[in-house]
Protein backbone atom coordinates (compact mmCIF):
# COMPACT_ATOMS: atom_id res chain seq x y z
CA UNK A 1 0.00 0.00 0.00
CA UNK A 2 1.54 3.57 -0.59
CA UNK A 3 0.91 6.17 1.40
CA UNK A 4 0.80 8.74 -1.03
CA UNK A 5 -1.75 6.90 -3.57
CA UNK A 6 -3.99 6.43 -0.41
CA UNK A 7 -4.32 9.60 1.04
CA UNK A 8 -5.00 10.97 -2.55
CA UNK A 9 -8.25 8.44 -3.08
CA UNK A 10 -9.06 9.86 0.63
CA UNK A 11 -8.69 13.09 -0.55
CA UNK A 12 -11.01 12.50 -3.57
CA UNK A 13 -13.39 10.43 -1.50
CA UNK A 14 -12.68 7.65 -4.30
CA UNK A 15 -13.78 4.53 -3.00
CA UNK A 16 -13.08 2.13 -5.97
CA UNK A 17 -9.31 3.08 -5.34
CA UNK A 18 -9.62 2.70 -1.61
CA UNK A 19 -11.18 -0.39 -1.74
CA UNK A 20 -8.52 -2.14 -3.81
CA UNK A 21 -6.34 -0.75 -0.87
CA UNK A 22 -8.12 -1.91 2.40
CA UNK A 23 -10.07 -4.36 4.05
CA UNK A 24 -13.99 -4.56 3.79
CA UNK A 25 -14.13 -3.64 7.34
CA UNK A 26 -11.60 -0.30 7.04
CA UNK A 27 -13.46 0.74 4.47
CA UNK A 28 -16.92 0.89 6.05
CA UNK A 29 -14.63 2.84 8.61
CA UNK A 30 -13.25 4.92 5.75
CA UNK A 31 -16.80 5.47 4.03
CA UNK A 32 -18.50 6.43 7.34
CA UNK A 33 -15.55 9.27 7.84
CA UNK A 34 -15.59 10.84 4.37
CA UNK A 35 -19.28 10.99 4.55
CA UNK A 36 -19.23 12.89 7.82
CA UNK A 37 -16.35 14.86 6.13
CA UNK A 38 -18.45 15.63 3.34
CA UNK A 39 -21.91 16.72 5.87
CA UNK A 40 -18.92 19.20 7.61
CA UNK A 41 -17.38 20.67 4.20
CA UNK A 42 -19.97 20.76 1.81
CA UNK A 43 -18.01 18.80 -0.35
CA UNK A 44 -15.73 15.50 -1.04
CA UNK A 45 -12.70 17.31 -1.85
CA UNK A 46 -9.96 17.34 1.10
CA UNK A 47 -5.92 18.47 -1.04
CA UNK A 48 -3.40 16.73 1.11
CA UNK A 49 0.40 17.42 0.26
CA UNK A 50 2.70 15.13 1.37
CA UNK A 51 5.74 17.52 2.63
CA UNK A 52 7.77 14.58 4.25
CA UNK A 53 7.14 11.10 5.39
CA UNK A 54 9.13 8.07 7.05
CA UNK A 55 7.93 4.99 7.59
CA UNK A 56 9.73 2.24 10.36
CA UNK A 57 8.21 -1.25 10.24
CA UNK A 58 7.25 -2.23 13.89
CA UNK A 59 6.71 -5.94 13.39
CA UNK A 60 5.15 -8.54 11.77
CA UNK A 61 2.71 -11.20 13.45
CA UNK A 62 1.47 -14.39 11.78
CA UNK A 63 -2.07 -14.69 11.94
CA UNK A 64 -2.65 -18.07 10.91
CA UNK A 65 -4.01 -17.74 7.19
CA UNK A 66 -2.66 -13.75 7.01
CA UNK A 67 0.05 -12.12 8.02
CA UNK A 68 -0.24 -8.80 9.68
CA UNK A 69 2.07 -5.66 9.77
CA UNK A 70 2.43 -2.81 11.91
CA UNK A 71 4.10 0.26 10.68
CA UNK A 72 4.34 3.68 12.18
CA UNK A 73 3.94 6.74 9.54
CA UNK A 74 5.32 10.55 10.39
CA UNK A 75 6.16 13.38 9.01
CA UNK A 76 4.62 16.62 7.65
CA UNK A 77 1.42 17.04 5.47
CA UNK A 78 -0.30 20.67 4.40
CA UNK A 79 -3.94 20.37 4.02
CA UNK A 80 -4.91 23.81 3.18
CA UNK A 81 -2.50 25.43 0.57
CA UNK A 82 -1.78 28.52 2.24
CA UNK A 83 -1.40 26.93 5.28
CA UNK A 84 2.23 25.97 6.73
CA UNK A 85 2.89 21.95 6.71
CA UNK A 86 1.92 19.99 10.34
CA UNK A 87 3.44 16.85 12.12
CA UNK A 88 1.78 13.66 11.97
CA UNK A 89 2.63 10.43 13.12
CA UNK A 90 0.17 7.23 12.55
CA UNK A 91 0.48 3.43 12.67
CA UNK A 92 -0.89 1.19 9.85
CA UNK A 93 -1.83 -2.21 10.61
CA UNK A 94 -2.14 -3.88 7.63
CA UNK A 95 -2.74 -7.34 6.25
CA UNK A 96 -1.81 -9.83 3.40
CA UNK A 97 -3.27 -13.69 2.96
CA UNK A 98 -0.69 -16.12 3.04
CA UNK A 99 -2.26 -18.07 0.06
CA UNK A 100 -1.37 -14.41 -2.52
CA UNK A 101 -4.49 -13.54 -3.57
CA UNK A 102 -3.84 -10.40 -2.95
CA UNK A 103 -1.55 -7.35 -1.66
CA UNK A 104 -1.66 -5.74 1.66
CA UNK A 105 -4.53 -4.10 2.61
CA UNK A 106 -5.04 -1.80 5.40
CA UNK A 107 -6.28 -2.88 8.28
CA UNK A 108 -6.24 -0.06 10.61
CA UNK A 109 -5.20 2.86 11.19
CA UNK A 110 -4.38 5.08 15.01
CA UNK A 111 -3.27 8.01 14.76
CA UNK A 112 -0.38 8.81 17.62
CA UNK A 113 0.08 12.27 17.19
CA UNK A 114 -3.35 14.34 16.42
CA UNK A 115 -3.24 17.35 14.21
CA UNK A 116 -4.78 20.28 15.65
CA UNK A 117 -6.12 23.58 13.54
CA UNK A 118 -7.68 26.49 14.65
CA UNK A 119 -10.82 27.72 12.17
CA UNK A 120 -10.56 24.20 10.31
CA UNK A 121 -13.27 22.12 9.00
CA UNK A 122 -10.56 19.46 7.75
CA UNK A 123 -10.43 16.21 9.89
CA UNK A 124 -7.70 14.30 9.48
CA UNK A 125 -8.96 10.60 8.55
CA UNK A 126 -5.94 9.11 7.07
Amino acid sequence: VNFVSLQAAWDKSDIPALRVMMTDTMLKEIQAQLAERETHTGGPLNMTEVVMIEAHLLGIEDLGADYMASVEFSGMIREEPISAPSPFREVWNMVKSKNGSNGWLVAGVQALQQIFRQNSGNNRGL
